[in-house]
């Protein structure tokens, strides 16, 4: 019977830098010396688990692609020296908006298994465009029975019909932005490739005011458009 051979992580960090041009997205990862092991770029999406887009290493004859990757969107390059990979995005779309990190994995020792995988700082990837379609926000009051019962009452808002993963949410109340008592989700992906999300306001029962106008205003990143939805608890 083999013996167990565990497994070890150690998260360091590696430079990068992102450059953008019209339609093309160049991650730069700088890993500092030639050596045996590939260097990847993984996507992220805030709240999901990071995304294999692509690897390379200088001793492959061309780049390797994470599952359901287009090739004719994605390629990579390497310098002579074999220290600094670029990974390139040659068509962007609205749908590459989210977090990139160069990652570079070593093996330590194959005795015992000491894997050492080396992360960028991430770089935020925003693709803009001249108009987004528009989301869908609903904004619900808070239940009768919460303000009848409760020392606070939640008010939900419901976001979806988003094109991008990386969306600003504030909740405002007359106009006036609220910094206290707000949480919002991680954006969720759906079956026709949107996002949908939602942030809660909750306020103490003395802070409410029943004919202030509540209000919930996004913002999608590449977007310089603001959509905002209301309710007044007077009129619910």
């Amino acid at each position: 019977m083999s013996p167990f051979l565990p497994f070890y992580f150690v998260l360091l960090w590696i430079s990068s830098k992102l450059q953008l041009s019209l339609y093309r997205a160049t991650f730069t990862c700088d890993i500092g010396a030639k050596d045996g092991d590939q260097v990847l770029l993984l996507k992220q999406i805030p709240g999901n688990v990071p995304q294999l887009i692509i690897s390379h290493h200088h001793s492959f004859t061309s780049p390797r692609y994470g599952p359901g990757i287009s090739t004719d969107r994605y390629t990579a390059t390497i310098n002579s020296a074999a220290t600094e990979y670029q990974f390139i995005i040659k068509k962007a779309e609205t749908a590459d908006t989210a977090h990139y990190y160069c990652v570079k994995w070593f093996w330590i020792t194959h005795r015992y298994g000491l894997i050492v995988y080396v992360f960028s700082q991430s770089s935020k990837l925003i693709v803009t465009v001249d108009k987004f379609p528009e989301p869908a926000l609903l904004v619900f009051p808070p239940y009768t029975e919460d303000n009848e019962s409760k020392d606070s009452s939640t008010l939900t808002c419901h976001i979806s019909k988003l094109a991008v993963s990386l969306v600003n949410v504030n909740w405002l109340k007359d106009g006036t932005t609220l910094q206290d008592g707000v949480s919002t989700s991680n954006p969720v992906r759906e079956s026709d490739n949107t996002f949908s999300m939602s942030s809660y306001l909750t306020l103490s029962s003395k802070d409410i005011n029943k004919d202030s106008l509540y209000s919930c205003m996004i913002q999608q990143e590449g977007s310089s458009a603001f959509v905002s939805k209301g309710v007044k608890l007077s009129q619910c």
